[in-house]
């Protein structure tokens, strides 16, 4: 998927090593109410992630995402992992939305998810 030449070139000055990961998210913000929605990583990093979704939040929005990680074994569990971070640019293009998002990825928000 092309972003542009400038959310590409943002992305690219980054200087955390970035992993080009497709995997679920949900994201809440508010801006005088409170919103949830949810969309796709199209890269992450442990300061960071670019979101594509629908809806954008706006840029210096607080924003809460939840990283969903597929268990690599095809168990029944999952890891959730949650940043708390800013908008630091949002794009909207025909067809998709995206935004960034700088805040930090630690183990103290990851969880284990296990499903019967």
């Amino acid at each position: 998927m092309h972003l542009g030449p400038t959310l590409e070139r943002d992305v690219q000055r980054r200087s955390a090593v970035r992993y080009k990961l497709r995997l679920p998210v949900i994201f809440h913000w508010n801006d005088g109410i409170e919103r949830t929605s949810g969309g796709f990583t199209s890269d992450v990093a442990l300061d960071g992630a670019l979101i594509l979704c629908s809806t954008c939040p706006t840029v210096g929005s607080e924003v809460r995402i939840e990283v969903l990680i597929p268990s690599p074994n095809h168990s029944h569990e999952e890891l959730r992992i949650e940043c708390v971070g800013r908008v630091s640019r949002a794009v909207t293009l025909p067809g998709f939305s995206a935004f960034g998002v700088q805040g930090m990825f630690d183990d103290d928000h990851l969880t284990r998810l296990g499903f019967s």
